[in-house]
Order: C-alpha cells, then structure tokens, then sequence
C-alpha cells in the first residue's frame, strides 16, 4: 500500500520551466488540412481517483535502454542518504539517474524531457473536463529512434520538495503495490495496446494518501502510421 508513506522523494535538478499549456491543438499540414501527426506515437491515459490538483506533479517516466530487467521507480530518501536539489523524484531502478524520457505536468503545463534536457511538449496533451483523465500523444522518435521495447511507469507527487518535518513527508503514487511495479518492455516497432486490465499487477484504488494522487487505471498504445 502507498497511502500515508513516509519516506521523501529524492530528486534531480529540474532545467527548465518553460512548457505548454494543458490543451494542445492538432497540428496542421502544409496544405492545410490536418495531419495525423508522427508516424509513431506513444499514447498514454493515467485516471486519478479525484481531480488532479495544479499544484501537483503527474509523471510519464520511460526507460529505453532496452533492459527489462531495470525501469523508472520513483526514490525515496533515507536518513542516511542525502536529498540533492529539487527536481525530478524518479530514477532507473538500477542506478541513480533519472530515466532517459519524462513527460511532466504541473500547473496546468505539459513538459517532456529527454537527457534531462527540456525538448518543448508533447505532441499532443490534454486533462479531462473532470480533471480526472491526463492523456498524453507522444512521439516516439522524440523518446527514440533506436529502441524496440520501453519500460513505462506513471507516477504523481504533491511535492518536488522534501520536508524538514517527518510529519509532513512527500506523499505520492506509481504502478503496482508499491509504486516500483512499472510496464516492462512494451514493444514499440508494431502497433499494440496494453492496459490495467490485463495487466499482472493491476492498479487499484485507494493506495495514495490523496485521492488526486491516486492511480486507479491507465492504457498505453502504441500506434505505427
């Protein structure tokens, strides 16, 4: 279970603040018309328990290395581990970088990043009229040109900040029990859809400490134009 965890998040240096407002629109042809966007597009739903709150923070974190064996899992400070400066609450599992692509929204602004370099927003983005829906149409040449499968995880915080207070910490969510199940190696060469239903650790309700943090379904698909 996720609710009330007392750990904090450590996290990285966040390099920019510029982004996208939380609509965006269809992009156009030349001609005039509208085009269906990049030929390979990963798109990504999360469904929160209750409106999503602004001024949290709501993450698509995706490894392409390849390795399924290692994934994006958020981080959780320690005593005996030093907190470095704000940013990203989300590393490989296996080593103590962040992954190499991260769709982050916070006050209503979609940003991607890949290197932990700012590379502008998504494709397309939007938030439900509930407030409840984020989905996410990402090009997949942006994430990579190279990578035939990708590990997926989705992960909320109410804070990039870690609290001096042990009763106030950092509060968040992720996939599975306990936030570190995320999707291995999702094939990305040929079309497919994945979601919560079909998965082996399916994401339930009532894990987070707040409802606008909590994770209850999502889907990923891949699509091949």
């Amino acid at each position: 279970m996720r609710a009330n965890r007392a750990g904090q998040f450590l996290s990285y240096a966040v390099l920019a603040t510029l982004g996208v407002a939380m609509l965006q629109g269809c992009a156009r042809s030349p001609a005039g018309g509208f085009s269906p966007g990049p030929r390979r597009q990963l798109i990504v739903t999360m469904v929160l328990a209750e409106r999503l709150r602004s001024a949290y923070h709501y993450f698509i974190a995706i490894d392409t290395d390849g390795d399924p064996g290692d994934g994006p899992v958020p981080l959780i400070a320690t005593p005996s581990t030093p907190i470095p400066p704000t940013g990203f609450p989300i590393i490989i599992s296996d080593s103590d970088v962040p992954p190499q692509f991260i769709v982050w929204l916070s006050t209503g602004i979609f940003r991607q990043y890949r290197n932990q370099i700012l590379i502008g927003p998504p494709f397309l983005a939007q938030v439900s009229a509930d407030g409840k829906t984020i989905t996410v149409t990402i090009d997949l040449d942006q994430v990579s040109t190279t990578a035939e499968t990708l590990d997926v995880n989705l992960v909320t915080a109410d804070s990039l900040i870690p609290s001096d207070d042990p009763l106030l910490p950092i509060n968040y969510d992720g996939l599975g029990p306990s936030g570190n199940s995320y999707l291995a190696g999702i094939p990305v060469t040929q079309s497919g859809r994945f979601d919560n239903d079909s998965s082996a650790v399916p994401e339930g309700a009532g894990d987070a400490a707040e409802p606008e943090l909590d994770i209850i379904d999502w889907t990923i698909e891949v699509k091949i134009l």
